[in-house]
């Protein structure tokens, strides 16, 4: 009895730490990801640059004061819906940019980014409050060697 309850307790700790263990992707990684889904080539460096400088390339990263999710720490607040309801700007659950395959998340930096040009605020970088301090300059070492 007491070793079954030992093996449980085991299992439940190892299926959690494995569900909740997030994914650290390399710059070449997220490059590749991001000209898969068409992202214009002459952004892939500084969208690299905006995912290190927001979650340092980590896809399960959630920012608990602002509420900004995955590895573009998209914002709560305007494009993605708490929980795992579809919702806001983006149509999609904040749950969902919490997975290691980040198509979901580049087609919502996509968005933000269009959406935020279209407001007059250009270049649509302009959303993240990573950019301009880190992110604003020349960003091919981003990309150099991949």
């Amino acid at each position: 009895m007491l070793l079954n309850l030992i093996l449980v307790n085991v299992f439940g700790i190892v299926l959690i730490s494995t569900l909740s263990e997030s994914k650290i992707m390399t710059k070449c990684e997220v490059a590749k990801a991001l000209r898969q889904k068409g992202v214009p080539e002459k952004e892939v460096p500084t969208w690299v640059c905006i995912a290190n400088a927001e979650s340092r390339f980590d896809t399960h990263a959630v920012n608990r004061k602002t509420w900004d999710y995955g590895i573009f720490q998209i914002s709560s607040l305007y494009w993605c819906q708490s929980g795992d309801k579809p919702g806001k700007g983006c149509n999609l659950s904040c749950n969902s940019l919490l997975h290691d395959n980040i198509s979901t998340d580049i087609d919502c930096i996509r968005k933000v980014y269009a959406e935020t040009e279209a407001i007059g605020q250009r270049p649509g970088f302009k959303a993240w409050t990573t950019w301009k301090p880190h992110c604003s300059g020349d960003n091919r070492q981003w990309v150099q060697g991949c």
